[in-house]
């Protein structure tokens, strides 16, 4: 080989090693979605894909992006089957060795896609890293800086959230990344699999996160690589749905993922939190019919024209959460066994990482 084509042969090589997925999920964000993909456009070369994929938008998100942004490419899927489904779809749609998850209520800072993409290639040991997540409203808070999973709480957490923008300064090893603005390496997905779509929504990206430190992979925190992000635009987490499946999500990350030890831990702490809400919920219905207060049903009550949504303790717990509850019981022993040949860190590897899930870059 002369000199020449081997050059070329490199040239083609560092272009194949970057090439890029961009996967953006979209359902009714016509609003958002301007501003996200008006602050990719100048960002995005050659060597970048931008994929929309739309679960079923009833609003004016398909019509705005054939006529106005012809260079994204859109997969139509025929419903809502939430954000899990829909990355996975754009995953298995497209081919390029690093895929980047962004969501539609996000503007990226200009230099936020090449300071994601040379962050995760610098460094060959990680697997997928975060970015910094400001939140979109001055003074722009930190949103996300990447996620943890307490184990106090036995939940997942977003890493800085609430300090100012400029904490969380370092480039660092995380536990994971908010898949909201993440990037990965399609390797990771071959290893793991990817999202799980019973998730739907909540949770699904801590599950991910948890999957791949137990497999023994590794996440970055790039806290240059920056964007701004409308917390709760997209989802609503007042919703006694979406709280419902929060807690039956949390069932799965711990249950399918956990080394035997670090889940005995972590089921004391759950059932501890579920026995206080139902005892709360019990003693809530107890005081509304010793005071009269028992609840009417919808049709009968006169409701003021802003009147605040129920709260679990009203009702919501037959209603949403028990059937929740039940259903992530039920699925739980088959995707445990799924999960199983991925464990390769047992509960003393898995606990130092836990317990601190900012390392120092070394």
């Amino acid at each position: 080989m002369t000199m020449a084509k081997a050059e070329m042969a490199e040239a083609e090589i560092a272009k194949a090693d970057k090439g890029v997925s961009l996967i953006i999920p979209n359902w009714n964000g016509a609003h958002h979605l301007v501003e996200c993909l008006d602050s990719l456009k100048p960002q995005c070369g050659a060597e970048v894909e931008v994929v929309v994929v739309d679960n079923a938008s009833s609003d004016d998100s398909i019509r705005l992006l054939e006529e106005q942004y012809p260079w994204v490419r859109l997969i139509r899927l025929d419903d809502n089957l939430g954000f899990s489904a829909a990355v996975n779809a754009g995953i298995r749609a497209t081919s390029a060795p690093l895929i980047v998850l962004l969501n539609n209520d996000t503007r990226a800072a200009p230099d936020w896609l090449e300071k994601l993409v040379n962050g995760l290639l610098a460094r060959p040991e990680a697997s997928f890293a975060a970015c910094k997540m400001l939140l979109f409203d001055p003074p722009h808070a930190i949103d996300s800086a990447g996620d943890r999973f307490s184990l106090l709480t036995g939940t997942g957490i977003n890493i800085g959230a609430g300090e100012p923008a400029e904490a969380c300064a370092d480039p660092a090893w995380v536990f994971g990344a908010c898949a909201g603005a993440a990037i990965y390496r399609r390797s990771l997905f071959d290893d793991i699999g990817l999202f799980d779509e019973d998730f739907f929504l909540v949770f699904e990206d801590v599950d991910l996160d948890m999957r791949a430190q137990v497999a023994g992979h590794r996440c970055l925190y790039l806290p240059d690589a920056v964007v701004y992000h409308k917390r709760g635009a997209s989802t609503d987490n007042s919703s006694r749905q979406v709280a419902a499946r929060s807690w039956r999500n949390l069932i799965w990350v711990a249950g399918k993922n956990l080394p035997p030890l670090l889940l005995t831990w972590w089921s004391l702490v759950f059932t501890a939190k579920l026995v206080r809400m139902v005892l709360v919920s019990v003693a809530a219905r107890l005081w509304r019919r010793l005071t009269g207060r028992i609840d009417k049903p919808d049709s009968e009550r006169e409701q003021p024209a802003a009147a605040p949504a129920p709260t679990w303790q009203q009702g919501a717990l037959a209603a949403h959460y028990w059937p929740e509850f039940r259903r992530g019981l039920r699925l739980l022993p088959a995707k445990r066994r799924q999960t199983r040949p991925l464990r390769r860190l047992g509960s003393l590897g898995l606990l130092p990482v836990l317990l601190k899930p900012v390392r120092p870059l070394k």
